[in-house]
């Protein structure tokens, strides 16, 4: 019995032996294979420091072409010397620094429109440090099994992971800096509105003695804050006091280019002319806000485009695309401050005609 004992003793380590360097040498085999099909795989190094110019062509918007001058990047082409976002260099030097390459599904270069990896469907982005290319790459089509993607000279499909085409689906207008300036509305002591139609002069009211009782037991800021609340403002039309105007409509004027304190652009008009602006013509409309420190900000605004309106600030030739809300600022009459007085009476005669003009 002892015999029998020790021989099934025996016969159990030697099957745990056999089943233990089974599961090693299996173990072994798959991180072989994985190693192998990982490597097999294409390798980007992208380091987002070192690159200096990047080229993006996506989808059938204009080719963008952005150069690190020193520290900061600036657009060579569309718009040679213009202001980018440094946020949004970022994001695509980022975006190409976390993509990998999981899967090779299709090979050959008749399979590329299939996919959308052909100009006028696919987003190319070229990365380059010193005149060479550190990355160039393809991004197509990201319906069903993820995101496709191809490189130059190689002729596979591949399932990449860690970058997604919307990130590289830019126009120029998107890395452009759209802030056309900082203008604080409570620094706004006085505006000067003059179209076709007529010249328009606001200016803000003294603050009364009552005002500065209120200011000392801290009513006044509780009142600044009230939505309802609105600077007391005096106004004329060609001269002519304005009966009947409503301040918060000033107010509206001046919030609708520093709400906020910073104005930003919708797009811009680069090459075109003034005649297709309107910004050389009588048309246009110009806007004079004088400041507490006695400078200046001025803007024009020139011909519709759509709800928007093509613009331009003093002292600088860039031409805006502002939005509806400074655009409705444009030739507007005199009863966009003041209500139409009953019987045309009310309004300080000539003002009252000129402004239905």
């Amino acid at each position: 019995m002892t015999q029998i004992y020790v021989g099934l003793g025996l016969m159990a380590a030697l099957g745990g032996f056999y089943y233990m360097q089974r599961k090693q040498e299996k173990a072994t085999t798959n991180t072989s294979e994985t190693t192998a099909s990982s490597t097999s795989m294409p390798q980007l190094k992208v380091v987002p420091d070192e690159v200096d110019r990047i080229v993006l062509k996506a989808k059938d918007k204009p080719e963008v072409v952005l150069e690190k001058k020193g520290a900061d990047w600036q657009m060579a082409k569309p718009v040679a010397g213009a202001k980018v976002v440094k946020s949004t260099v970022e994001e695509v030097l980022n975006g190409l620094k976390a993509m990998s390459f999981k899967d090779s599904i299709a090979k050959g270069q008749d399979k590329f429109a299939g996919y959308d990896l052909v100009d006028g469907k696919g987003i190319h982005v070229t990365l380059s440090k010193g005149g060479t290319a550190v990355a160039d790459v393809w991004f197509g089509s990201s319906a069903g099994r993820g995101q496709l993607a191809r490189i130059a000279n190689d002729d596979d499909v591949y399932l990449v992971g860690g970058a997604f085409a919307y990130t590289f689906d830019k126009a120029p207008k998107d890395f452009r800096d759209k802030k056309v300036w900082e203008l604080a509305k409570d620094n706004v002591v006085s505006v000067e509105l003059k179209d076709q139609k007529g010249t328009f002069v606001f200016a803000k009211a003294a603050p009364t003695a009552a005002d500065a009782g209120a200011a000392e037991t801290g009513a006044a800021d509780a009142a600044a804050h009230d939505a309802g609340a609105s600077a007391s403002w005096s106004g004329t039309f060609d001269g002519a006091p304005i009966a009947g105007l409503e301040a918060n409509k000033v107010d509206d004027l001046v919030n609708a280019f520093a709400m906020g304190g910073t104005l930003n652009a919708d797009d811009f008009g680069d090459g075109k002319s003034d005649a297709e602006t309107g910004l050389g013509g009588p048309e246009a409309t110009t806007i004079t806000f004088h400041l507490k420190d006695g400078g200046v900000a001025v803007m024009t605004l020139g011909k519709a485009d759509g709800s928007s309106r093509f613009a331009r600030k003093m002292g600088d030739e860039t031409i805006f695309v502002l939005g509806a809300g400074p655009a409705t600022w444009a030739e507007v009459g005199l009863d966009k401050f003041a209500a139409a007085p009953a019987g045309d009476a009310g309004v300080d005669g000539g003002a009252a005609d000129a402004g239905k003009k």
